[in-house]
């Protein structure tokens, strides 16, 4: 009965001491963010310049942002890679495991259960003038319970680690399906912007050719000289050698769409290789605090999950300097018996209490809670770190934005005198009023705004897209969406024990 009495006040001292839990409790770090952007001010250009992309301010920016867009290939792009794209697989199954280490970790302070079984036969023989012989057998079995006590709270810290590791997971899943799409939207913006500086290219170099077959009449008639037309043959093959560059970038964005959506390359060909128009954003961009910003995005969250796990590290280090206690219960039954001899029934049970304690072992823990620390420091520096270098990108997309802004007003104005200009030139040189170098140098500056123009309004677009990428701007994906990534039950069916 003492045995007994001195596990129960074990026990009684155990649960007292349960409510103790080593190591610090998280305290979110200050984000200490300023009170507006440097370049805040664009914000309110974004929703006051409508003439350039007839901006509606009747709603905030949607939460699926690509579709102020109004373009339906874009659209179907950006959703078929949300479903398909690789990168996201990859980070769900990341954040699966996490939820799975959740379970695995706060099993180890559950009753863990285990049982057996032996049997055996025993034959013996003499021999000599009294030989004789027996036979015994016997079977056992036992069922033994072991149930660890997480007295000062390691079990505890370990499930908070694992926890922050699920938001960090999750967190990252957040930031990888708003990195796919604004990749895909990206780089179809930059594949119609190319399309359309093609097309102008190759219009230049019509009107070149044009003016090129104008020369030559003029030196067959002997009313022009041959510099005029080594002139002009130069100018033509000049605006062409541009035209592989446009076509190559063209062949590039096609294939990177392709592999945005977990497709091969040349899958979507055919849908891409017709030119569109570069499309207008023509949604409201809110107007938006750094706070907010630094609160939403997936890349800062992340950095402060992996904080909250190194903290939650510290705890099951300075764990390991206390006494580990488990509680232990042990049934056996079983039965013997010999020839000729009755079955003997056996039945044991037992209960123990195990206390372990390292006294001495080289200074093992203090280095292993030491390096918790210095992986504490780095994940707060690092998160740190994240949040100057989120506000760093919304600066520079906003200076982007506004200088984009800015140019397309001066180019437009330049392309249209421009026109003008290369057609009175042309008008003035068939008269002999003016030189060839008037006609080549007013078709080239035409030539470069319409391509300037064009880069703007492409550089303006992609810019807005990668605005929503650096605000953190959250995506509305389907919960239960299909998702055609190749999965592991698909190649190994159920996987069970």
């Amino acid at each position: 009965m003492k045995p007994f009495l001195n596990i129960c006040i074990l026990i009684s001292i155990a649960f007292l001491l349960s409510s103790c839990v080593t190591g610090p409790d998280y305290i979110p770090p200050k984000i200490m963010a300023p009170d507006r952007f440097v370049s805040h001010d664009v914000f309110q250009n974004l929703t006051t310049r409508s003439t350039l992309d007839q901006i509606s301010q009747e709603n905030d920016s949607p939460t699926n942002w690509w579709k102020g867009f109004a373009d339906s290939s874009l659209d179907e792009l950006v959703k078929e890679a949300l479903y398909q794209n690789y990168s996201i697989a990859i980070e769900e199954a990341r954040l699966n495991d996490a939820e799975t280490q959740i379970r695995r970790v706060a099993s180890r302070n559950k009753i863990h259960t285990n049982a057996s079984l032996d049997t055996g036969i025993d034959q013996r023989n003499e021999f000599g003038d009294d030989s004789d012989s027996s036979t015994s057998g016997g079977i056992s079995g036992a069922l033994s319970l072991a149930w660890p006590l997480d007295v000062f709270g390691q079990n505890k810290r370990e499930v908070e680690a694992a926890i922050a590791e699920l938001e960090s997971a999750s967190a990252a899943l957040r930031g990888a399906i708003l990195q796919v799409s604004s990749d895909i939207a990206i780089e179809y913006l930059r594949l119609r912007g190319n399309q359309r500086q093609l097309t102008l290219l190759k219009g230049s170099v019509a009107l070149q050719e044009k003016t090129l077959a104008i020369v030559k009449s003029r030196f067959d008639a002997g009313l022009a000289p041959e510099l005029d037309l080594r002139r002009a043959e130069a100018a033509v093959e000049n605006l062409r050698s541009e035209i592989p560059w446009l076509q190559e970038s063209l062949i590039n964005s096609r294939n990177k769409i392709s592999i945005l959506t977990g497709r091969y390359p040349g899958e979507h060909n055919e849908i891409l290789k017709k030119e569109k128009d570069i499309p207008s954003y023509n949604s409201n961009i809110k107007d938006i605090l750094p706070l907010e910003v630094l609160s939403m995005r997936p890349d800062v969250q992340q950095a402060e999950a992996e904080f909250k796990s190194a903290i939650a590290q510290i705890g099951v280090e300075m764990a390991e300097w206390y006494p580990a206690f488990q509680i232990g219960k042990q049934l056996s039954l079983g039965g013997a018996s010999s020839s000729g001899e009755p079955t003997v029934g056996i039945f044991i049970a037992g209960l123990s209490a195990l206390i372990q304690q390292v006294v001495t072992d080289g200074g093992a823990r203090q280095a292993s809670l030491d390096s918790a620390k210095a992986r504490a420091e780095e994940t707060l520096a690092r998160y740190h770190q994240t949040l100057l270098n989120a506000v760093l990108e919304v600066e520079t997309s906003l200076a982007a934005l506004q200088s984009a802004l800015d140019r397309q007003i001066p180019l437009s104005k330049s392309v249209e005198s421009s026109t003008r200009s290369a057609f009175q030139a042309e008008v003035l040189y068939r008269q002999g009023l003016a030189s060839f170098l008037d006609v080549v140098d007013a078709q080239r500056v035409l030539a470069s705004a319409q391509q300037k123009l064009a880069s703007t309004r492409t550089a303006y677009a992609v810019e807005v897209a990668n605005l929503f990428r650096v605000l953190g701007t959250p995506v509305n994906v389907e919960k239960d969406r299909p998702n055609s990534v190749s999965s592991l039950s698909e190649l190994y069916g159920a996987i069970n024990p």
